[in-house]
């Protein structure tokens, strides 16, 4: 894990002997990917508030998902830091730790301005809003275009061609992985069960069985979450993947993918910029989750999620964190954010032609234009439903429980977690 921090206009007016009132804030966030835009945004930010100092942290993306949740029940939680909406959201907010800040969006703070209505109401809570949002990510498949053409390989449509094409990759190149996977950290697996489900699972169904809102003798029993765990246990039986998915990490899947060791790879909206500085730049191309024939869910769905940040209920200094995290996501910090980084900003009034390469535009256009989309299980299930799907996956990896085990743990702790209320 690696920690930064930034303080330097404090030490500027101590340097310069400047006397009076500083106001420091303390900005927890996500990382590494975030860093360079978060320092420049800092710099602007202090430049035009002078009084205001701004203390910067970030965590890698897997220690992170426990480390806030230790950080906000401290003595010294941080002023502003990132969440995932949804439920891991909702979770911190329902422990009394977060600000509820809907005076920043009635009164019309810099974010607000162009600000999605719909992204914005994944941060609502409770009747409350409690976060904002900074960025959407959406997750799609990408193939090593070369290595398709120069085999006559087509991109699959279903999936029973998908599992189709990775025999005939095999037999193409006996070292070419078809599609590359680290499941090391289990969220990645749980990205394809969200499609899989979806495929699966007409969404009114799904949504009710993730909140828990169906009758507790009827919540995930609907037969298509089978069907989804038994097309992924497909996948590895069709030896579409490499070996040991669940040693290796997602950093390790990617570069498999980038360095030309696998021919296709499920990654998400954060990966085009990783592919590029591995110098994959223009080598490859991105098409949609296959469809599922004579499933009952959505064939055309994909994933959509947000991420944002919330504000501390025990800041001290609450309306110059409520300023900060109104710059950090105003529509101008939103174009520089997609221009730096290459994320896409859930803001997008003021993105110019340019700004956002044309993958990340390409992905932009797919996540809005969707017919139906769905955040990753582990944003909107239920918490103890969504630990045990997350569990579960990587001993379905492990060949250690069948399609129909996983899916009785999830009913049983369903039904339990239903009947705490």
């Amino acid at each position: 894990m690696r920690t930064t921090f930034i303080a330097t206009t404090t030490a500027a007016l101590l340097a310069a002997g400047v006397a009076g009132a500083q106001t420091t804030i303390t900005f927890q966030d996500q990382g590494p990917e975030r860093e360079p835009f978060n320092e420049e945004a800092i710099r602007l930010f202090e430049e035009a508030n002078p009084d205001i100092d701004v203390e910067y942290a970030w965590q890698a993306n897997e220690p992170y998902k426990t480390g806030i949740k230790v950080m906000m029940e401290s003595n010294d939680p941080p002023d502003v830091y990132f969440v995932w909406a949804g439920s891991f959201a909702n979770d911190i907010a329902d422990t009394g730790v977060v600000s509820e800040i809907s005076d920043s969006e009635t009164r019309g703070d810099a974010w607000t301005r162009g600000a999605s209505k719909g992204i914005v109401d994944q941060f609502r809570h409770n009747d409350g809003l409690y976060g904002v949002p900074a960025e959407i990510y959406t997750k799609t498949m990408w193939k090593n275009d070369a290595f398709f053409d120069d085999n006559g390989l087509e991109v699959p449509e279903t999936l029973d061609e998908l599992r189709t094409l990775c025999g005939r990759i095999r037999e193409v190149d006996p070292l070419m992985v078809p599609i590359s996977f680290g499941a090391s950290e289990s969220w990645t697996i749980n990205h394809y069960l969200t499609i899989l489900f979806q495929r699966h699972v007409p969404i009114e169904t799904a949504l009710a069985d993730y909140q828990l809102q169906a009758p507790a003798d009827e919540l995930f029993t609907h037969p298509g979450y089978e069907k989804a765990l038994e097309d992924f246990v497909s996948l590895i039986d069709a030896q579409c993947f490499n070996d040991g998915i669940n040693s290796v990490t997602p950093e390790v899947g990617r570069t498999m993918f980038a360095t030309e060791l696998a021919a296709m790879n499920f990654c998400g909206s954060w990966c085009p910029p990783m592919f590029d500085d591995q110098g994959f730049a223009g080598r490859y191309s991105m098409f949609p989750f296959p469809r599922i024939e004579g499933a009952e869910g959505d064939q055309d769905g994909v994933l959509v999620g947000a991420v944002g940040y919330q504000v501390s209920e025990a800041s001290d200094e609450r309306e110059a964190a409520l300023k900060f995290v109104s710059h950090l996501l105003s529509p101008e910090m939103a174009a520089l954010r997609a221009r730096m980084i290459g994320r896409i900003p859930s803001n997008n009034a003021a993105l110019e032609d340019g700004d956002l390469a044309p993958m990340a535009a390409a992905l932009l256009d797919m996540a809005t234009s969707a017919p139906v989309s769905v955040p990753p299980l582990n944003t909107i299930v239920e918490t103890s439903v969504s630990d045990v799907i997350l569990k579960s996956g990587q001993d379905l990896v492990a060949g250690t429980i069948t399609p129909a085990e996983f899916m009785d743990r999830v009913r049983a702790q369903a039904r339990d977690a239903a009947s705490r209320g």
